[in-house]
């Protein structure tokens, strides 16, 4: 198989990019319905309208952790699979992941009439007023489409980890052409607010959803609906959340540490609320590039670990590695230079405090940038190499445990400013710390016995 399959024998540059570009094009696709999204609910509703879609972005990863265990750690078992020629191990996983996460997303779909006004009412603040009713919409309809959600993601992995990247992306191209045109018809047209931007998202997802369905029903896929049965058996479980686990811990901890920013900033009024949902939205937009990144990077080398090339292995962490570094360079550099324009064009003509504080907040925020997308490929390479342990305290690390000390030392110091740059402080330290580490016990991570 890993002669005739490009995963183990192209070029590691350019395969990188077979798989970067269709990533970063059905990202992309997701963020410019997400700019537009944005554009129509900060000129119709006002910063109010879109802070509630930022607000609510920490809820949403947490709800990303429960089905990324699934998505990453079946992912990467499917590329070993194929990798080994073990495709009726890669029926067992796509059969017990969707079953898993669709149990998961109808739990959480069924809780949303009661969950959705206490979500509101905690994110925005319990004197926050229209703020939080405009959260507590939104969040009411995404939590119905969650079981959609999920499927669309994990089926996308799974169909990418089969060498297929160019169907993934085109499932979110799709998603995104209906999410604008329904944006446009809820919002712009029907006067629906932050409750028709919700649900167009929710029905685009479903969408993107289907077009993965039918590639795989068609028999394009190591992995088939023709044979398949619901069931949570699965005798290699364990092997599969262990290697999901790092990236449980990433989202489930990137949300811990955002709620903690979000309730530190409380008592700071307002419109400190108010930027902080601002720069959340926009930082979720802008950290796509970097998933890609690992996106691309992930199947190439948990292919190459089961076909027991680790010098491939190696090459595509480095460069990647690499590819991540510089692009952050330029995206920090973004939140210093245009952080102006980025709040014209998405909360229109707000106070001149409004505007002071979310410009500063961008440009201290954004700094996360310079090691978020190294960080992102360190895990991937630890987590498909087996170091879920590593993996797993780099990825709390960042979100969470460095989060911590940053808010009880820095706002004390430096007030606001200190609340902006906990989160980028965390991530900027972790990188640094677990490189060194890394480097120092070249043998125990980088070795080819390390690898396979």
């Amino acid at each position: 198989m890993t002669g005739t399959n490009p995963l183990g024998q192209a070029p590691i540059k350019a395969l990188f990019f077979q798989y970067y570009i269709p990533a970063i094009v059905s990202l992309l696709s997701s963020v410019m319905h997400q700019v537009i999204n944005g554009i129509i609910l900060g000129q119709q509703v006002g910063k109010d309208g879109l802070a509630a879609v930022g607000l609510y972005g920490p809820v949403m990863i947490v709800l990303v952790a429960l089905s990324v265990p699934v998505m990453i750690g079946g992912g990467v078992m499917i590329g070993k699979s194929i990798g080994a020629v073990a495709f009726n191990k890669a029926q067992q996983v796509f059969q017990f992941a969707t079953t898993l996460v669709l149990a998961t997303g109808m739990l959480v779909a069924l809780s949303a009439p009661w969950l959705a006004e206490i979500l509101g009412r905690f994110l925005a603040g319990p004197d926050s007023g229209v703020l939080a009713q405009n959260t507590a919409d939104y969040a009411f309809w995404q939590l119905v489409g969650l079981p959609f959600f999920f499927l669309a993601m994990v089926w996308g992995n799974f169909v990418r980890a089969d060498n297929a990247p160019r169907i993934s992306r085109n499932a979110g191209i799709l998603a995104a052409i209906v999410n604008i045109v329904l944006d446009l018809v809820l919002i712009a047209g029907f006067h629906l607010g932050v409750k028709g931007a919700s649900v167009a998202t929710s029905v685009a997802l479903a969408s993107g959803a289907a077009y993965l369905f039918f590639y795989i029903l068609n028999g394009h896929t190591h992995f088939t609906f023709t044979a398949f049965r619901f069931t949570l058996r699965f005798d290699a479980w364990r092997e599969f959340l262990k290697t999901g686990m790092p990236s449980f811990a990433s989202e489930l901890a990137f949300s811990s540490g955002l709620l903690l920013i979000n309730q530190a900033l409380i008592p700071y009024g307002s419109l400190a609320v108010a930027a902080f949902g601002l720069v959340n939205y926009l930082s979720f937009l802008l950290i796509r590039p970097f998933t890609a990144a690992m996106i691309a990077a992930l199947p190439i080398i948990s292919f190459n670990v089961g076909a027991r090339q680790p010098g491939r292995v190696l090459e595509v962490f480095r460069f990647s590695l690499g590819f991540t570094a510089a692009l952050g360079l330029a995206v920090a550099a973004a939140g210093l230079l245009i952080a102006s324009p980025l709040l014209l064009l998405f909360s229109g003509d707000q106070s001149d405090t409004y505007r002071t504080i979310a410009v500063e907040a961008m440009g201290l925020y954004f700094l996360l940038f310079l090691a978020a997308g190294p960080n992102y490929i360190m895990a991937a390479f630890l987590q498909s190499t087996g170091k879920t342990t590593f993996s797993f305290l780099i990825n709390l690390s960042k979100g969470f445990l460095l989060v911590v000390p940053a808010l009880l030392i820095l706002p004390a110091q430096l007030g606001l400013p200190g609340v902006w740059l906990s989160r980028s402080l965390a991530e900027i330290l972790t990188f640094a710390l677990a490189g060194a580490y890394t480097l120092y016990h070249k043998e125990r991570y980088f070795s080819s016995k390390a690898i396979i």
